[in-house]
Order: C-alpha cells, then sequence, then structure tokens
C-alpha cells in the first residue's frame, strides 16, 4: 500500500475515534459538562499546536545525533513550562474547569518528550508506522472513555481519552524511532534553537489558536453551556473540513509542486473549480440542514442552541476551502511570508470583531468567525493573484458555476423547509440532501465547462 493511503488511514484515525467519541458524549453529556471540558481543553490545543509545529518542524530540519539531543532538551524545556504553567492556570479558574485543567497540564510534558520521535518518523517517510500507531491509540483510548462514560464518569471521560492518548502516541513513537531519551548540556545551541521554534509554531499557531482563545472567552463570558454550544459547533466544523476539503488538500501541495511554475496558473484554476464544487455543496448545505443535522447528531436538545451559531462556522470554512488552493499554490512557490500574513489577519480581525458579540451573544461571535475570515482572506486573494499571474476573471469564472449551483440549492431549500417543518428529523432531513444535490448537480452540470464550450460552439 502507497503513502497516499496511509497518509489517509492517519489523517482519518485521528479525526474519527475523538469526532465519534465526542458525538457519542454529547448524548451523555449536559452543555455545562462539554463546555467546561472545552474550555480546559483550549490551553492545552495552544500548547500542543506550539509543540507539533515548531519541535515537530525543528526536528525535521536537524541532521545528526546532536542536533536532535538539542531539539529533544529544548522540547523537555517547554513542555515543563507548558505543564507548569497550565497548572498554574488551573488552580486560577472556577470548578470544574480548573480541575480539568489541573489534571490536563502534565500531558504538555508527555507530549514534549515524544513530539521529537514522531517527527523523526515524519523525516523518514514511516507513515505506515505513525497510521497504525495514532489509530491503536485513539482506538483504545476512546474504548476507555466510552468505558467511562457508560460508567457516569461525565466529562472525566473526556479527560481520560485525552490522557490516554497523548500518552500512548509518545510512548509508541519513541519506541517505534528507536530513540532515547538524552539531554544536551549545550545551552548556547538550545538558545539559537529558540527563534527557529518560535517563527516555526507562529505560523501554525495564528491558524489553529482562534477558536480556542474564543472557547476560553465565551467560557468566562456566557458561562460553560455557552461554551458547550461552540465546542459542538466547533467539532462539526472540522468534521465537515475533514469530509469536503481534506481529501483535496492532501493532494493540493504535492501536485503544485510538481508541475512546472508555468503550467500552476492552469492546475490553480482547476483546483479553484473541483474545490468550489465540493465547498458551495457541503457548506451551504450544512446550513440549510442544520437543525435536522444536529438533532440526529448530538440529540435536540443541544439543537436548538448550537443551530444559531452553524451560520458563521460554516461560512468560515466555506471562504478557508476556497482560499485553500492559493495557499497551496504560494506555498509551493516558496511564498510562505503572504500565507503567514494572511493567518495572522484573519487572527487579529477574528479576535476584534468579536469583541463587541461579547455584549451581544454566542451567535454575534460566529459570525465574527466568518467576517474576520472574509475580510483576511480578500486583500489576500489580490495580491495572491498578482503574485501567481492569474487575472481574477480568470478566477471568478471558475468559481461562478459552483456559486451559482449553491445559490439555487440555497433558493431550493429554503423553499422546501416550509412544507417539511412537522417531519421527523430523519424524513426532513433525507428530503433536504435529495433536493439539495438534484438542484445543485443539475445547475452546476448545466454550467461545466465542456457543456459550455458546446454551447458556444
Amino acid at each position: 500500500m502507497n503513502t497516499a493511503f496511509w497518509s489517509t488511514i492517519l489523517q482519518w484515525s485521528r479525526l474519527g475515534f475523538s469526532a465519534a467519541l465526542f458525538l457519542i458524549a454529547t448524548r451523555f453529556l449536559t452543555l455545562a459538562e462539554i463546555g467546561a471540558f472545552a474550555t480546559a481543553f483550549a490551553p492545552l490545543r495552544i500548547a500542543q499546536a506550539l509543540l507539533r509545529s515548531g519541535i515537530g518542524d525543528l526536528a525535521i530540519l536537524s541532521n545528526g545525533p546532536e542536533a536532535q539531543r538539542r531539539v529533544f532538551t529544548l522540547s523537555i524545556m517547554i513542555g515543563v513550562l507548558g505543564a507548569v504553567g497550565l497548572a498554574a492556570l488551573g488552580t486560577c479558574l472556577a470548578e470544574p474547569v480548573g480541575q480539568y485543567l489541573y489534571a490536563l497540564a502534565p500531558f504538555v510534558l508527555v507530549q514534549s518528550i515524544g513530539q521529537p520521535a514522531e517527527a523523526v518518523l515524519r523525516r523518514q517517510l514511516r507513515i505506515r508506522a505513525l497510521a497504525i500507531r495514532t489509530t491503536v491509540a485513539q482506538g483504545l483510548s476512546a474504548t476507555l472513555a466510552l468505558f467511562s462514560l457508560l460508567q457516569g464518569a461525565g466529562a472525566w471521560s473526556l479527560i481520560c481519552f485525552v490522557a490516554l492518548n497523548v500518552s500512548l502516541t509518545a510512548g509508541i513513537s519513541l519506541v517505534l524511532a528507536g530513540q532515547r531519551p538524552y539531554i544536551s548540556s549545550d545551552r548556547a545551541a538550545i538558545r539559537d534553537l529558540l527563534p527557529v521554534f518560535f517563527r516555526l509554531s507562529l505560523r501554525d499557531l495564528a491558524g489553529s489558536a482562534t477558536l480556542p482563545l474564543l472557547q476560553l472567552a465565551i467560557g468566562s463570558q456566557f458561562g460553560l453551556p455557552a461554551a458547550g454550544s461552540f465546542q459542538i459547533a466547533s467539532r462539526i466544523l472540522g468534521l465537515l473540513d475533514a469530509l469536503a476539503i481534506s481529501p483535496i488538500r492532501f493532494i493540493a501541495l504535492p501536485r503544485f509542486t510538481v508541475i512546472s511554475p508555468g503550467q500552476r496558473p492552469a492546475a490553480l484554476l482547476r483546483s479553484l473549480r473541483s474545490t468550489s464544487a465540493i465547498a458551495c455543496l457541503i457548506y451551504p448545505g450544512a446550513i440549510l440542514a442544520a437543525p435536522e443535522l444536529l438533532a440526529l447528531a448530538v440529540g435536540s436538545d443541544h439543537a436548538k442552541t448550537v443551530a444559531p451559531l452553524m451560520a458563521g462556522f460554516c461560512l468560515t470554512g466555506l471562504i478557508n476551502a476556497l482560499a485553500m488552493p492559493l495557499t497551496q499554490a504560494l506555498t509551493a512557490q516558496g511564498v510562505v511570508g503572504l500565507t503567514l500574513t494572511r493567518t495572522v489577519s484573519v487572527l487579529l480581525l477574528t479576535l476584534t470583531l468579536a469583541v463587541p458579540g461579547f455584549f451581544l451573544s454566542v451567535t454575534a461571535i460566529s459570525a465574527a468567525l466568518a467576517f474576520g475570515a472574509f475580510c483576511g482572506t480578500l486583500p489576500f486573494a489580490r495580491t495572491a493573484l498578482r503574485v501567481l499571474l492569474i487575472h481574477p476573471d480568470r478566477v471568478l469564472a471558475s468559481l461562478a458555476p459552483a456559486c451559482l449551483s449553491g445559490c439555487v440549492m440555497a433558493a431550493a431549500l429554503t423553499f422546501l423547509d416550509g412544507s417539511i417543518t412537522n417531519w421527523p428529523a430523519l424524513a426532513s432531513l433525507t428530503a433536504k440532501m435529495v433536493i439539495g444535490l438534484l438542484a445543485y448537480s443539475s445547475v452546476l452540470l448545466l454550467f461545466s465547462p465542456a457543456r459550455t464550450a458546446t454551447f458556444r460552439t
């Protein structure tokens, strides 16, 4: 089996077990319990992003045993600081959030021990080993968490999942990489790694910090039930992204990398057409089917508070999906600074636009996600097209069929919604999926490039 297959298994195993467990857990937990866990887990997510991007990429770039020792030492130092910092923060937060965070804090250190070994496996392209490791760790952790749920452990079952998953992942990585933890005494060389670490970690941290930061703020301002609703919407967005965009994102960068610069404009337009064809179906469709989809996924009680948030989340997903081909094309061309500028801009704009929402509602904050993504992506797209030597009209022509199809689908589902108000959730969702897919695919096929060329002749 090839690397692409195992890479797909790796991505789906990371998502599948945790997503399935979370959806099952929503049937057992109240919104307050979900919100308490999500608020406690948010600082750990930020620390994990720092280690995964900063230490992970740094270890891949470091050659030789001594260089690896320095990276390992730096990782341990960051892990210790992170664990102590999260534990201290946990003592300052109200229960049960503080108690959960205090229990999660040591696992920053555990991940810091295993992160360099995982990077070695990535550098050696041992994707099969990483996929099997992740499947085993996630499967065992999900089994323990599900057993805890059935025993009435509540949100502690999710803490058990995180604890066992991080521990197994780190331990198996060390065994597979054949590494023993060695501490370097070269303090000057370790200090020299810090600028590189911060530069590498900032790139991904800016993109992954928005939701955890808002999660913390919502839990503090609106209470744990609101934080629980926000977390469910965030998880649903992650699931939609994995279903719709992750497979395309996985192959986009390699394709852009292997072709010549002169062929990249045409490849980018093809990527935009295929990405928009999927994104303009999935994300608007999820908005219009949110009440039924959520009722089946997390229960009708939770669905009532989560459904109003889905428009902001799904529009954010749509904007990020349409920007993905530009980001990958720029990365293949070596223009990484522009993509970093977009990520930081979106983060700052979103946090700024979210401030008024804290005086209004969580729905207003979810809308700030979409506005921030749009305002940060629009100038990025203009600059990116100039760098990539593509006229905006060609991009609009590539996006128009999918956008028009999405509008027709939205109109059809809006009209349908009035006649199926009293239907059961499953029947209503099925009707929306059938009618929406028929409307969308009919318009998309009508305006496909081959059909358009036939009309012109």
